[in-house]
C-alpha cells in the first residue's frame, strides 16, 4: 500500500456469504432463536454475485441455515492473479502501478483497510447490498451495524484500490470475471479512519 494515494478508488468484490469469520456470533444467534441448522431459512437466498450450494442429498428447493451458513468461501486467487498477468501485459490499457493496495475482508471486517496504509483514509459511498444472512443476523440478534461490518464481510470478500485514472476499465475487467463487482469508494486524506454511507459506521483502529 505504499503507493496509495488521496483520490484512489476503491473496488469491491462480492463474497459468496459469511466465509470463514464470524461464527460464533452466527452460533450465538442460532442458540438465541433455537432454530436448528437443517431448518428452512425464512428468507430468499438470492444475491447478485454468488449462488448457494445444497448439501450432498438435498433435493429440496429451498435452502437451509447450514447449507447458507456453510457455503463454500469465495478464493479471490483466480481473478487477482489474472488481473495481476493482465496488467504486465502489453495488451492491457493499464499497468500494476494502477493496482495500488488489495485488501482481504476478513476478521475485522473494513477495519482491514486501516492496515494498508498509516495515515490515509478510506470512504465506502457506495457498498456491494450485503447478503440476505446478514439482514436476517442483524434482525433476529439485535446487533448493531458498526458490529456487524466489523465481525462480517457484509457482501464484499475483497477490496481493491487502483488509480482513478483506470479504476473504470479495473472494475469492467473484473466485473466480466465476477459479477457483482462495482466501484464502491474512494481513498482521501482527511484522517486515518473508514467511514461509510451509513452512519455508525466507522473505524479509526484494526
Amino acid at each position: 500500500g505504499e503507493h496509495l494515494e488521496s483520490g484512489d478508488v476503491l473496488i469491491g468484490l462480492p463474497s459468496s456469504g459469511v466465509h470463514s469469520n464470524g461464527y460464533s456470533l452466527v452460533r450465538r444467534v442460532m442458540e438465541h432463536t433455537g432454530h436448528k441448522y437443517t431448518d428452512k431459512v425464512p428468507f430468499t437466498v438470492a444475491s447478485i454475485g454468488r449462488s448457494v450450494m445444497h448439501f450432498e442429498g438435498n433435493d429440496d428447493s429451498h435452502f437451509t441455515f447450514g447449507e447458507v451458513f456453510l457455503n463454500p468461501t469465495r478464493i479471490y486467487c483466480d481473478p487477482i492473479v489474472d488481473l495481476l498477468h493482465h496488467a504486465e501485459s502489453s495488451e492491457s490499457e493499464f499497468s500494476l502501478s494502477d493496482i495500488r493496495a488489495i485488501c482481504h475482508v476478513t476478521g475485522g471486517g473494513l477495519s482491514n483497510l486501516l492496515r494498508l496504509h498509516g495515515s490515509l483514509g478510506w470512504h465506502i459511498d457506495s457498498p456491494l447490498t450485503p447478503h440476505p444472512e446478514f439482514e436476517w443476523l442483524q434482525e433476529v440478534g439485535g446487533i448493531e451495524t458498526r458490529e456487524m461490518y466489523r465481525t462480517f464481510n457484509m457482501g464484499t470478500g475483497m477490496i481493491l484500490a487502483v488509480s482513478k485514472q483506470h479504476a473504470e476499465t479495473i472494475c469492467t475487467w473484473l466485473n466480466e470475471r465476477m459479477v457483482g463487482t462495482q466501484v464502491i469508494g474512494h481513498v482521501h486524506n482527511q484522517g486515518h479512519t473508514v467511514t461509510h454511507a451509513l452512519d455508525g459506521v466507522e473505524f479509526t483502529h484494526y
